[in-house]
């Protein structure tokens, strides 16, 4: 391989790689739920609580 192939190679999969990974977010971001796990992360610092943040979808023997 030439330098030019290799160049051409890192420079158009590295494109293509964080151009994947800007979809992904998005499509991470934007997915049904994603507003309230926004809110909820946005709102943890204003808790006044100093208990770790348990999910919602936890019975009450795995918080003990």
């Amino acid at each position: 391989m030439e330098y030019e192939q290799i160049a051409f190679i890192a420079k158009y999969g590295g494109t293509l790689f964080f151009f994947l990974f800007f979809i992904t977010i998005l499509l991470y971001v934007f997915a049904p739920g994603g507003r309230k796990r926004a809110r909820d992360a946005a709102n943890v610092v204003m808790t006044k609580d100093d208990r770790p943040i348990i999910d919602d979808n936890t019975t009450k023997k795995d918080q003990s």
